[in-house]
């Protein structure tokens, strides 16, 4: 691959799928998913920087971690504080981007600039980016390390699964959040979702809820692919079936990978209900 080549990987016209996905309460997220070519490449970038061992509290982007290991983090018999970023990848700016090739990576700028304008649309990460994950969190690092260091000073437990934190531990309060608000301002960005938790209410982190009998499937994932199965049993078109049954088979893997009974359940709906071209 040339320099040219990558030179029209950095335009956004004609290297992106845009669409909008609309979640359970109307609300239009706009996504940017590169297309074919320029995902190889934005998978090759995520692969290169996931082989850098990152700190024990990411759980995203890490091979062999996952969300679940990130709620398994957690004693769920402990108080427990989350807190998330407004928007982050769109609040990922092309800037940002530059500034973590320029600076820790130590790219010349002309290299650290085309990097930045093949990984960022709008100035921005994409939100349907293989790499926007791992860009994001180490264009966000300090930040990330500070609250961590913070955390570290209470004695309590933290993880990040992209922009979701999770604090745990006798000291995780209502002004350890606010604490934690201040340093994300501090940084540019906006919190949002800030909960806490006492030791005896339930929690669900990283949509995994937390019990001292072990992990279990939400009551909220629960309901949505009992809604799901309410839906396929009224679709009356091969065209309303296929709408209903691409969610709730998703759905379904998600609550597998918490509960094995959920993959079963999976086979089922497949083998009963094949997709065209499915023997």
């Amino acid at each position: 691959m040339t320099v040219d080549d990558l030179s029209l990987f950095a335009r956004d016209v004609g290297n992106y799928r845009l669409f909008s996905n609309i979640n359970e309460k109307g609300k239009s997220r706009p996504i940017q998913w590169p297309k074919r070519r320029l995902q190889t490449v934005h998978a090759r970038i995520h692969k290169l920087l996931s082989r850098v061992a990152v700190p024990r509290y990411l759980h995203s982007a890490v091979r062999g971690k996952s969300y679940i290991s990130n709620a398994a983090a957690h004693d769920p018999a402990m108080p427990t504080i989350k807190i998330d970023i407004k928007k982050f990848f769109p609040s990922v700016s092309r800037a940002v981007v530059f500034n973590f090739f320029v600076g820790p990576l130590k790219c010349r700028r002309d290299v650290a600039g085309l990097l930045a304008d093949i990984l960022t649309f709008d100035a921005h990460l994409p939100t349907g980016s293989a790499a926007s994950p791992i860009i994001a969190y180490y264009s966000f690092k300090p930040m990330f390390d500070e609250i961590a260091q913070f955390a570290e000073s209470l004695g309590l437990a933290m993880t990040c699964y992209v922009d979701d934190m999770a604090l745990s531990g006798p000291r995780a309060n209502k002004s350890v959040l606010y604490e934690i608000k201040k340093i994300i301002a501090r940084h540019g960005l906006r919190s949002h979702k800030a909960h806490a938790f006492s030791g005896s209410q339930p929690k669900v982190v990283t949509g995994v809820c937390n019990t001292p009998s072990g992990p279990r499937v939400p009551n909220k994932l629960h309901l949505k692919i009992k809604s799901g199965f309410d839906a396929l049993e009224k679709a009356k078109t091969l065209t309303d079936r296929e709408k209903v049954l691409r969610p709730l088979l998703g759905r379904l893997e998600a609550a597998a990978q918490i509960d094995p009974v959920f993959r079963a359940r999976a086979k089922t709906v497949r083998a009963k209900h094949p997709r065209p071209g499915q023997p």
